[in-house]
């Protein structure tokens, strides 16, 4: 027998180590921890009375092993209280604790008044002392409170069950257990063995029960897990799970948030619940390590979601949904692009009016250019849609690569390309018949003038990049890719490539067109002469440019 006193005693001490490590730096339900404390004096009680050599030890044995049997009973009915929600009056509280501090009492005078015990005496069971009694009417009030307690608790229990759905229901079966581990224990071992202390195993099996209680305990108190994982701010709604997305508490914030929280029991898996699936989807991509930042909008509100785990000892336990109200922001962010937008809907179309304008301004300087040459007549537009045609076959089939900006460039500064023949005389410009080549060489001059007109006119009012391409063209457009052009005899790769493309427009246009000596040549005839040209007069790479334009450009002419 006496290996059964030492193994509960030690298991009741190592109970009670291991609830207070448990609980160590948390807020926590101080009633089961005080619980462990008088079942591991009880059971040491129960020890030493076991060990006593005379009456005397094992009546003090025994009044050390009462502790338990008067205290545990209301620190369980406060225990269950506390954890059901339930708050018992300051009065209340006081009657329980001073009728077990009453019946006590009575214990502490065993031995010196028949009132509790009529006789003590000492005898011995399975090889260990034992302390025999005769009980007196005192003993009755211990029964009474006994039985009173374990009816309360029963009856708490009970209708929690039915009618508290805040109160976890693991912690219910917990504490249920108890009731049933205690009567159980008491009934049975009672009919195996009549004189054997129930008392100690009793204890200890309670306080395996303590700890499962308290090992879950954190995990439902809102306010601890909250303060534990995040601190406590305003205007912030928490939920809290376990690691299976079950329900575990709230606070009041998230329930105007989530409103289906108020029907939802505790411990109930929140993806059974319409209106919290969403939080059971969180949970189910959370990326381990790192919190998962999501967004919830429910209605005209949004929220910012922080999903965090709950970690105890590096074990997940569970997890913390954070719910900021983000709505204020995303308003004023929405408004600032609408405004940004109406304002960038403006300066576009400011910017277009300038560039509509700029474009007119130069078609207008072309054509004062061309009304002054009798012998071109239309070739300033015609060659400025040719080179339409011409960037766009580039652009299309990939062609060339060329930026958006050079492309722009290029069709905006096409119509300035013959700009300096304004200052030719008007005896040599409007000519009716060929030039002389005295009159020819004169003619030449107008490329120059035209890239020192652009450069004067546009350098302060224009971007770099279009004055540059502007000027390529006006200068060179009459080079040669075998250097026999003019003005300045370049060859090759050394032609500006906006330049090398306006050649092949200006010459086909100059080709297919009637003027005052000559006739429009065929589409077949120009084409034949524009590919034997390639290689010499133009660039090679402008040859499937041309052929693969062809069809568009003849569209054009015969239109």
């Amino acid at each position: 027998m006496l290996p059964y006193y030492v193994i509960t005693s030690v298991i009741a001490f190592f109970n009670l180590v291991l609830l207070v490590s448990m609980t160590e730096g948390k807020k926590v339900n101080y009633y089961s921890v005080m619980m462990a404390i008088v079942m591991a004096i009880s059971n040491i009680g129960y020890l030493a009375v076991a060990l006593s050599t005379n009456l005397d030890e094992a009546i003090l044995a025994n009044k050390v092993g009462y502790v338990g049997g008067c205290f545990v009973a209301p620190l369980m009915l406060l225990c269950i209280c506390s954890v059901c929600n339930l708050k018992l009056g300051k009065l209340l509280q006081f009657v329980v604790f001073f009728a077990s501090f009453v019946v006590y009492v009575m214990v502490l005078f065993i031995g010196y008044s028949d009132f509790y015990y009529k006789e003590a005496f000492l005898r011995t069971v399975g090889g260990v002392s034992a302390l025999g009694q005769e009980y007196g009417p005192g003993h009755v009030l211990f029964y009474i409170l006994l039985y009173g307690h374990i009816a309360s608790q029963i009856i708490i229990l009970i209708y929690c069950m039915v009618k508290k759905a805040s109160v976890p229901r693991t912690s219910l079966w917990t504490m249920a257990m108890i009731e049933v581990v205690n009567i159980a224990s008491f009934i049975v071992v009672r009919a195996i063995h009549e004189d054997l202390e129930i008392m100690p195993l009793m204890f200890t099996l309670d306080g395996f029960f303590l700890i499962y209680l308290c090992n879950n305990a954190a995990l439902y108190n809102i306010e601890d897990t909250i303060s534990d994982a995040l601190g406590k701010q305003e205007f912030y709604g928490y939920v809290v799970l376990d690691k299976r997305g079950r329900f575990m508490g709230c606070n009041e914030f998230a329930k105007s948030i989530f409103p289906a929280i108020t029907e939802c029991r505790v411990d109930q898996p929140v993806k059974e619940v319409p209106g919290l699936e969403v939080m059971a989807e969180w949970i189910g991509r959370h990326p381990g390590k790192e919190d998962l930042r999501t967004s919830y909008e429910a209605g005209e509100k949004y929220y910012e979601c922080r999903v965090e785990r709950i970690l105890q000892r590096k074990k997940l336990r569970g997890y913390i949904v954070e719910l900021q109200d983000d709505t204020q922001r995303r308003d004023y962010l929405n408004l600032l692009s609408s405004y940004n937008d109406e304002l960038e809907q403006q300066v576009d179309e400011k910017t277009k009016q300038v560039e509509n304008i700029q474009a007119q301004v130069l078609l207008g300087m072309a054509n004062i250019v061309e009304n002054r040459d009798d012998n071109t007549g239309g070739h300033i537009k015609r060659t400025s849609e040719v080179m339409k045609m011409l960037i766009a076959t580039i652009v299309e089939e990939k062609l060339l690569p060329m930026s958006k900006e050079f492309c722009d460039d290029i069709i905006k500064a096409a119509p300035l390309h013959d700009l300096g023949k304004i200052a030719i005389d008007d005896k040599i410009l409007r000519k009716p018949g060929r030039l002389t080549e005295e009159e020819f060489a004169v003619m030449k001059t107008h490329a120059e003038r035209s890239a020192e007109l652009v450069d004067s006119i546009f350098r302060d009012v224009e971007t770099d990049h279009f004055v540059k391409v502007a000027y390529n063209i006006a200068r060179h457009h009459h080079e040669k890719w075998n250097g026999t052009g003019y003005p300045e005899g370049l060859k090759g790769e050394d032609i500006p490539l906006e330049a090398r493309i306006m050649a092949v427009a200006d010459v086909y246009d100059a080709l297919v067109s009637k003027r005052c000596y000559k006739d429009a040549m065929s589409f077949e005839e120009a084409k034949k002469v524009m590919l034997e040209s390639m290689g010499s007069h133009f660039d090679p790479q402008m040859e499937p440019v041309l052929l693969k334009s062809l069809d568009k450009l003849e569209a054009y002419y015969r239109g």
